[in-house]
């Protein structure tokens, strides 16, 4: 019960950071769920997490989503998950820590060497959700691939939830493959859920509260934030 207590309230708190800025809450909780989870439970608990937290994000700003790029970006996922998954294995995590840091920040703030408006939806649907499975959080990745200069951050924030959802998905699928007893978590999985759902509403009403105008540049700034410390881990972990 006391895990569950303290999984609820880290869900709730990383819940209503995603909804407000679209992006962060993800790999602050795969952070905290790590100080109180053991390994071998932590990333199918912190999908199933954010798998609940994007779907209620998603009921939230349902209005909001871009269903033309979620079309074929959801298309592109369920490609991505069965065909890299084998090819991403093979990367060392540490490795692709380094690279997906390095990838966001050129991503955020020189978008235009990599041309990333004129990704077809499929193609970021298939290249990050296959990244998802090996690297876990990758709820920067996603917003980095996103049409960001094109949309309101509504739509935005709405579309972002809708991907991360479809991904978080693939993902548990993937881990009941593998045997993942999620009826023996039920306790924890609810309080996620709740929490989750009560950190969207939350956060959405944050969102109304932050003007257009500083929304991009606080989202650049947390995207920034991220990656260094993603830069951090993996070199880190490549010199232990």
């Amino acid at each position: 019960m006391e895990l569950a207590l303290l999984l609820g309230l880290a869900a709730l708190f990383t819940s209503a950071i995603t909804a407000a800025m679209g992006v962060g809450g993800g790999v602050v909780l795969l952070a905290l769920m790590g100080q109180f989870v053991p390994p071998a439970m932590l990333i199918p608990l912190h999908g199933a997490a954010q798998l609940m937290s994007n779907t209620s994000r998603v009921l939230v700003q349902r209005k909001h989503i871009c269903w033309s790029y979620i079309r074929p970006f959801a298309v592109g996922a369920a490609l991505g998950g069965a065909l890299l998954t084998p090819l991403a294995l093979l990367i060392p995590p540490e490795f692709g820590q380094v690279l997906l840091g390095v990838f966001i920040l050129v991503a955020t703030w020189r978008a235009s060497w990599l041309r990333l408006a004129n990704w077809h939806p499929a193609g970021s649907g298939g290249i990050t959700t296959g990244l998802s499975l090996v690297l876990g959080a990758t709820g920067p990745l996603v917003m980095s691939v996103l049409p960001k200069g094109q949309w309101p951050k509504e739509v935005l924030a709405g579309t972002h939830g809708m991907a991360m959802a479809i991904q978080h998905g693939i993902k548990l699928v993937a881990f009941t493959t593998v045997g993942f007893d999620w009826a023996a978590h039920w306790p924890l999985l609810l309080a996620i859920g709740v929490a989750t759902l009560a950190g969207n509403i939350l956060g959405a009403r944050l969102l109304q509260r932050i003007p257009e105008e500083y929304f991009s540049r606080i989202l650049n700034l947390l995207l920034s934030a991220l990656a260094l410390r993603l830069i951090y881990q993996g070199l880190a972990n490549l010199n232990a």
